[in-house]
C-alpha cells in the first residue's frame, strides 16, 4: 500500500512540473499585463496539435518539435497582442474577459475545423518507455518532461532576474508608469511578455504529446489547472509555481488512484477555493 501511494505521488509530482511550466506562461501574462487570458489553455491545445502535425509530416520526434512550435507560438502571441489584446488593456475587466473567451472559442473551433474532433496521438517518441527504480516504475517520458520543464522554469527565472529585458518586464509588472519614465518601452515589453507566455505553451505541448493524446476540448482543462496553480502559488514567485504545480499533480494522481478518476478536477478546484479563502494572495505570492 505504501509503495503504491509513493508511486502515485511520484507520478503526480512529475506531471505537476509540466503543469507549472504551463502556469508560468499564464503568470507572466497576468502578472505583467494584468489581463485574464482565458485562452491560455487553448494555446497549449494548439501547441499539441502543431506538435502532432510537425511530428507526422516532418518526421520530427515530439521532443524536438518545440524548435519549430516555439517561434510559431511566439509570433502568434505578438500578432494576437497587437491585433486584439493591446486594445483591451485600458478597458473594463468584463471587456477583457469577453475578448479572451472569444479567442478561446475561436481557437477551439479552429482546431475542430482543421483536425476534426477525434483525439490525436503520436505512435512513437524516443523518450517513451519505463525503467524500474527499486519497487517503483518510472515512466521515461514523464521524467524527461518534468526535467525539461524544471530547466525551462529556472531559465525563465534567471532571464527575468539578470537580463535587462527581464528586469524591464518585472518593472512593468510592478509599476508601468514608473518603468516608462525610466526608459522602458511599455508597449513593446507588454508584447514580448504576452508572446513569451504563449511560447512557453509550445514547449509544454511538445512534452505532453510524448505520453498523451490531444483533442479540441482539452484546452479548458489546462486553462483551469493553470489558474488553480497560479492561485495556489500567488504572483511573483516562480519557485512557488513549481511547488504549487507538484501539489496539484499529486492531488490529481492520488484522486485517480484511490478514489474516483472523474473526481480529479473536483479535488483540484476544492484546493483552489480553500486557498483563495484562506490566503487570497496565494501561498508564495509577493503581491
Amino acid at each position: 500500500m505504501i509503495v503504491n501511494i509513493l508511486q502515485s505521488v511520484a507520478d503526480g509530482a512529475l506531471m505537476g512540473c509540466v503543469y507549472a511550466l504551463i502556469a508560468l506562461g499564464l503568470s507572466l501574462i497576468f502578472g505583467v499585463l494584468n489581463i485574464v487570458n482565458f485562452a491560455h489553455g487553448d494555446f497549449v491545445m494548439l501547441s499539441m496539435y502543431l506538435t502532432f502535425w510537425a511530428s507526422t509530416y516532418l518526421s520530427l520526434d515530439a521532443v524536438f518539435t518545440p524548435l519549430i512550435t516555439i517561434p510559431l507560438l511566439f509570433g502568434l502571441g505578438v500578432l494576437i497582442y497587437y491585433s486584439i489584446i493591446q486594445k483591451t488593456l485600458r478597458e473594463r475587466f468584463v471587456v477583457q474577459v469577453a475578448v479572451t473567451v472569444g479567442l478561446m472559442t475561436f481557437l477551439r473551433a479552429f482546431a475542430q475545423l482543421v483536425w476534426e474532433a477525434r483525439p490525436r496521438a503520436l505512435k512513437f517518441s524516443i523518450i517513451q518507455g519505463n525503467f524500474p527504480l527499486g519497487p517503483f516504475t518510472v515512466l521515461l517520458s514523464r521524467l524527461i518532461s518534468a526535467s525539461l520543464s524544471i530547466v525551462a522554469v529556472v531559465a525563465v527565472a534567471m532571464f527575468l532576474k539578470y537580463s535587462w529585458l527581464g528586469r524591464s518586464i518585472r518593472a512593468a509588472s510592478d509599476d508601468a508608469d514608473a518603468a516608462s519614465l525610466m526608459g522602458v518601452n511599455i508597449r513593446w515589453t507588454y508584447a514580448f511578455a504576452f508572446a513569451m507566455g504563449s511560447a512557453l505553451t509550445a514547449l509544454a505541448g511538445g512534452l505532453l504529446m510524448t505520453f498523451q493524446q490531444v483533442d479540441p476540448t482539452m484546452g479548458l482543462r489546462f486553462g483551469l489547472l493553470s489558474w488553480c496553480i497560479l492561485a495556489l502559488s500567488g504572483l511573483g514567485s516562480i519557485s512557488g509555481l513549481l511547488i504549487s504545480g507538484v501539489i496539484v499533480g499529486v492531488a490529481e494522481a492520488l484522486t485517480v488512484a484511490y478514489w474516483e478518476p472523474r473526481a480529479r478536477s473536483l479535488i483540484v478546484y476544492l484546493i483552489f477555493v480553500v486557498i483563495l479563502w484562506l490566503r487570497p494572495r496565494g501561498l508564495f505570492g509577493r503581491k
